[in-house]
């Protein structure tokens, strides 16, 4: 029963808003003093010049790489042309350090190098690109003494293949540069590269190059690759890489190009062209060469698993462009019945009537339900999504799904805990006893998560035919692990 609002005299009813008024009118101004302290450009900014530049000079003292990098903007600011000098200058005293760069100290490193990078790219390039070019380029030639005492993560090796990137734009930029002189610099560096550094290098010196430098390179490159012995069969690893370096860099070299027929020359040169199929095919479908695409995606070996997949959406693209649509549908719905693809399946239905899309859809879940692989039916009906159904395979196939695949079945109980706590249950108790049952020690913590679940979820269990009770589970699950004392302890 609702309660009536007493009657108040007007003495007891005044102090109310009189209590509150004031506190709210003291937050209002409150609110951007606060925001005033949070750590942004503009409330920096506020400080003013004097003030943080008084801060800067103080935590300059105690940090070296702080200093350079002042001392580096300074320069930029107020003696451009001593910029490159100056950064040079760095570039030589890192080349000439010895010590082992443990895991903490690379990424400041790699942090200084880039910054040094976009430096030499922005500030140092304006005032002289001659000079801009020279100094990239030492920077990608710290990179073996570098990577040879450092423990390096990724950070290192990331800045240096940008910097490479960078000086084949230099290059480009370089006046009057002869083409036999570009080739020179790009073949040092590729010759002495050996942790893939200069991997993307070739992609940005199109305009280094030009078409007399392509040219001169690819003889080159092709005079270098005459001049090697065949291998002398598919263990002969040492023939085969030299070769094999030699033919990328000839598909680096047409790529750079944008020379599509020099790429399929350069892939026949190598000893595994069929490792490059879907590459051919993508570059013919980018110039709206569909019919050239679908010649070479028929030549993928029968059966070849590792090239199906990759290739598989580059077949409905040509199907598509060549204006195939049927053979790119019925293409679209046997990926759809081999591995349960449902992007391929949505896809499929897109191009279907509304119609035939109801009708299609049924026959898809039953497809689906029926899946001998039960797992990936699972996975694939809570992506679609069809929870009823993937409860129902649940009920009827639980004991076929193996616990030990808690990629699927754990986020499966999630899903189902709500609407179906019986088959979530199910699933919970799968990746418990897969756990114990092994003895696998260092699963034990999510096996006592999922119990917990089991636990959680007992109230709301309803009976149903061949499933425990939560009592009945526990009493059997504590007599067949009762000596897995590290489980237990979690659990208690």
């Amino acid at each position: 029963m609702a309660r009536s609002p007493s009657p108040k005299s007007p003495s007891s009813q005044s102090p109310a808003p009189k209590s509150r008024a004031p506190k709210t009118a003291s937050r209002k101004p409150a609110a951007p003093a606060k925001a005033g302290t949070t750590l942004t450009r503009e409330n920096l900014q506020a400080l003013g010049a004097e003030r943080l530049a008084s801060f800067l000079m103080e935590l300059a003292e105690h940090d070296a790489a702080l200093g350079r990098t002042l001392r580096m903007a300074l320069t930029a600011a107020h003696a451009r042309d001593r910029l490159g000098k100056e950064v040079e200058k760095r570039l030589r005293a890192i080349q000439q350090s010895r010590g082992f760069l443990s895991w903490d100290k690379v990424k400041p490193l790699a942090a200084e190098l880039d910054a040094l990078r976009h430096t030499i790219l922005e500030d140092v390039a304006a005032a002289d690109i001659e000079t801009a070019a020279r100094t990239m380029r030492l920077l990608v030639e710290l990179a073996p003494s570098i990577h040879e005492r450092s423990d390096d993560n990724g950070y290192l090796s990331n800045v240096f293949c940008d910097a490479a990137s960078d000086l084949g734009r230099l290059w480009g930029r370089l006046p009057n540069r002869k083409p036999a002189d570009v080739v020179e610099d790009i073949l040092t560096l590729l010759d002495s590269d050996e942790y893939g550094t200069c991997d993307d290098l070739l992609s940005s010196c199109r305009a280094a190059l030009g078409t007399d430098g392509a040219a001169l390179l690819r003889a080159t490159l092709m005079k270098r690759l005459q001049a090697l012995p065949l291998p002398r069969g598919g263990e002969d690893y040492r023939a085969i890489g030299a070769r094999n370096r030699i033919t990328r860099r000839l598909q680096d070299l047409a790529d750079a190009m944008d020379d599509v027929a020099a790429y399929i020359e350069a892939v026949g040169l190598g000893t595994h062209p069929d490792r490059f199929i879907g590459d051919v095919a993508r570059r013919l479908l980018d110039k709206g060469r569909a019919r050239e695409a679908l010649e070479w995606l028929a030549r993928e070996p029968a059966g070849a698993v590792r090239f199906d997949g990759a290739s598989d959406d580059l077949r409905i693209e040509a199907h598509e462009a060549a204006g195939e649509r049927d053979t790119a549908q019925a293409l679209r719905l046997k990926i759809f019945h081999t591995r349960l693809s449902l992007p391929h399946w949505r896809a499929y239905q897109r191009h279907l009537g509304d119609y035939d899309a109801i009708d299609a859809e049924e026959q898809a879940l039953a497809h689906i339900i029926d899946f001998p692989d039960r797992a990936a039916a699972l996975a694939a009906l809570l992506e679609w999504p069809a929870l009823d159904e993937a409860a129902r395979l649940v009920r009827t196939h639980a004991d076929t799904l193996d616990g030990r695949n808690y990629a699927t079945l754990r986020p499966a109980a999630e899903r189902l805990s709500e609407a179906h706590p019986n088959e979530a249950t199910r699933l919970y108790r799968r990746l418990v006893e897969a756990v114990l049952d092994q003895a696998l020690s260092r699963s034990y913590s999510y096996a006592a998560k999922d119990l917990k679940a089991c636990h959680a979820l007992a109230p709301m269990m309803t009976d149903a035919p061949g499933l425990e009770t939560h009592e009945a589970f526990m009493t059997r699950l504590k007599t067949r692990h009762r000596r897995k004392l590290g489980f237990w302890s979690l659990v208690s």
